[in-house]
């Protein structure tokens, strides 16, 4: 049989046909080598059956990517690395903020609720630019297959047109824009509303604007992604609100251990690869600059 022909199943129970040209794309979004990209495909390619999951698919691949580039691997697995924020008590609402600060918006968590005209809302982020105001929701997902549905939407919507007649009347910020943001994906119902009421929707793959491609274009990965780290590690690090490898890179191995209370030689090696993994993108020309 043609790999052209290999039928696999996704999560959600959809039927899909293999496309290596997919593969190959999400391994250059990592900045992996063209060689190491070749040879990884090709490796793949020898286990594949028709029928098999897209989640075997992922584990085989992240497992000969990781054979033949550890830092690609790591780059690879931001997926996993972004699940594993909900456990380590990091906010994804905080790790979105930065995300969009590395796009030039002045993006925060706000500690208060808004006066909408009826009631008052929380606000998950507050971003602005270019004389903006964006209220943010951020939606996240536990699981790869968990879906953002019309009813989150709507309620999105509702608070929204609410805080707009509240800034309308003064009592809080006129925003301008309705965005949700979310790890997981859009139901069909949900992407239809929101497009419609010209909401600006940031799900793990979306067509519009992909949360995977902004994080990899800015190389804002989590620490999460180094899936060798123990689970206290993972702790100690969020209780100090480092969980973005591009802060972490720039600190200073033994100063950081002794704040954290780890093993110096454990922290050495976690900010080595740290910062090998921005150099990774800053080498291949990937890396968002100022």
């Amino acid at each position: 049989m043609l790999h052209s022909d290999i039928k696999l199943l996704k999560s959600s129970g959809e039927i899909v046909t293999y496309d290596s040209n997919k593969i190959r794309e999400t391994l250059q979004r990592a900045s992996t080598r063209p060689e190491t990209i070749e040879s990884v495909v090709t490796a793949l390619e020898t286990h594949l059956v028709d029928g098999m999951t897209t989640r075997e698919i992922f584990r085989i691949l992240k497992h000969e990517l990781k054979r033949a580039d550890r830092h690609a691997a790591q780059r690879y697995n931001l997926r996993g690395g972004l699940l594993r924020l909900g456990p380590a008590g990091f906010k994804f609402e905080k790790y979105v903020a930065a995300v969009l600060g590395a796009y030039q918006y002045d993006a925060e968590v706000p500690p208060d609720e808004f006066s909408g005209l009826c009631v008052d809302h929380e606000v998950d982020i507050v971003a602005k630019k270019d004389g903006h105001i964006i209220m943010i929701e951020a939606k996240f997902r536990n699981r790869f297959d968990d879906v953002v549905t019309l009813k989150d939407i709507m309620a999105t919507w509702a608070r929204f047109v609410d805080l707009m007649d509240g800034g309308k009347a003064g009592k809080a910020p006129r925003f301008d824009e309705a965005w949700v943001v979310t790890n997981g994906r859009f139901s069909d119902r949900a992407h239809m509303f929101g497009v419609c009421k010209g909401m600006h929707l940031i799900g793990w793959s979306t067509k519009e604007r992909s949360l995977a491609r902004m994080v990899d274009h800015a190389a804002l990965y989590p620490i999460t992604v180094l899936d060798y780290l123990r689970n206290y590690e993972v702790e100690r690090f969020s209780r100090h609100d480092l969980m973005l490898c591009s802060e972490i890179a720039e600190a200073d191995p033994n100063r950081l251990a002794a704040e954290l209370g780890l093993e110096p030689i454990r922290v050495r090696r976690i900010v080595t690869d740290c910062r090998e993994l921005i150099d990774g993108k800053r080498h291949t020309g990937h890396l968002l600059t100022e």
